[in-house]
């Protein structure tokens, strides 16, 4: 490791140890001036590496954002992507800055009033302020599952932890800021709102710098053309927040600009990394893969993934034939391999025969795209969904057939999530 990361690591080390922070600012800038983002993410790998709690890290990492803003070097080129209209990266920061003009503009103001003038009014307006900002967990949606993957590719896997925590701090604070200012005004606590929202919006400014001054030079310098053509075709899917009124960064710029790269070829050398196949381990010899657009699977992994499924799913073709069927350790109905090929309406009883083929009907004809029916047997509390199957023209393909015992599902209270684990 370089005499130069060292220090830098040193450095950030010791806000972990309780220097002050001013204190740590000054060593900073008289050994660097300025910082890469690359040696800032370097540094965090490392000390990550060196037993570091990631939690720790991200508590450092308000402190450092806010301790090195604008002393991280930024150095592009004149036609740097964040700079061209609609492209993801400028979709990105323009999210942004929507995003700080809402604090800006909205929440501070809505804070200040409440804090001089607590009247159910001003609480009124500063709920409504912070309930504005829920609409940003788009933007971190995409950056968690669209471009941390592009990081984590290239080895940076230090980076994406320690935002991802903050970007789940931002998110409990949101709720309970907002939780805080939605009580009946009588039974508010004054005090605890005006902290929560203060901190709030501290914390989501630290995350603009952070994305403005490290992610996005780390994504500038690893993603290719082909990258953010992906990333751009799978936005909307997520959706944006904020841009709507920044030029050159709104939705219709963005679907332009993806327009525009989907009709130009890629080079093959900027392909995107999530379909690069030929980047993969290679394979036993004899085993069948599957590509898909989303993946590619063994033939195994494929035939005890459908199995391992927590309902039953069957698969009947446009020609009404049987084609397939789970087979589940604890299958609700019964099924057997000799329905394979056979005409579905031979497979219910009379009694049932009319329904279904009325059901088929409606979703070859597009009555419907689902249709859903539940019963209760032997203390189970059976949900039976028939899904259309249409490709990307929409022609119909089939009817999936999905049947589950939701008896536990419907018992289930309060909340139980990964992080009470």
């Amino acid at each position: 490791m370089s005499e130069r990361l060292k220090q830098l690591e040193s450095i950030i080390r010791k806000l972990h140890d309780g220097v002050p922070a001013d204190e740590v600012k000054k060593e900073f800038m008289e050994s660097f001036g300025s910082v890469s983002a690359d040696e800032l993410a370097a540094a965090e790998r490392r000390l990550v590496e060196n037993g570091l709690p990631i939690t720790e890290v991200q508590r450092l990492c308000d402190v450092h954002a806010s301790r090195f803003e604008g002393n991280i070097n930024q150095i592009h080129a004149p036609q740097s992507p964040d700079t061209l209209p609609g492209h993801p990266a400028l979709v990105f920061r323009g999210e942004n800055a929507g995003l700080a003009e809402h604090l800006e503009k909205a929440v501070r103001p809505a804070i200040d009033e409440y804090a001089r003038d607590p009247r159910p009014g001003t609480l009124a307006s500063l709920r409504n302020a912070l309930a504005g900002l829920q609409k940003l967990d788009r933007h971190y949606k995409r950056k968690e599952n669209l471009l941390f993957p592009y990081l984590e590719k290239n080895g940076i896997t230090a980076p994406p932890k320690v935002m991802w925590g903050v970007d789940d701090e931002i998110r409990s604070l949101m709720k309970e800021s907002l939780a805080a200012a939605s009580r009946a005004p009588q039974e508010v606590n004054r005090e605890n709102v005006i902290k929560l929202s203060i901190d709030l919006t501290e914390k989501i400014a630290g995350m603009i710098v952070k994305e403005t001054e490290i992610l996005m030079p780390m994504l500038l310098k690893h993603m290719t053309e082909g990258d953010w053509v992906l990333v751009a075709s799978e936005s909307p899917e997520i959706g944006f927040s904020f841009n709507g009124g920044i030029e050159g960064a709104s939705p219709s710029d963005a679907a332009a600009w993806l327009q525009a790269h989907q009709e130009t070829p890629i080079k093959p050398d900027e392909k995107p990394v999530a379909h690069d196949y030929n980047a993969w381990p290679p394979e036993p010899e004899g085993s069948v893969m599957i590509g898909l657009p989303s993946g590619r699977l063994r033939l195994n992994e494929l035939i005890n993934m459908l199995n391992a499924l927590p309902a039953d799913i069957t698969f009947v073709g446009a020609d009404n034939k049987v084609r397939f069927y789970s087979e589940g350790r604890h299958r609700v109905f019964p099924r057997t391999r000799t329905i394979i090929g056979r005409e579905v309406s031979a497979c219910h009883p009379p009694k049932s025969l009319k329904a279904v083929e009325q059901v088929i009907q409606n979703l070859r004809e597009g009555r419907k795209d689902e249709e859903s029916f539940w019963i209760q047997r032997g203390g189970m509390f059976i949900l039976i969904r028939y899904l259309a199957v249409r490709d990307e023209n929409g022609v119909y393909l089939g009817v999936l057939e999905v049947t589950e015992d939701v008896s536990g599902i419907r018992r289930l209270t309060g909340e139980k999530t990964l992080a009470d684990q």
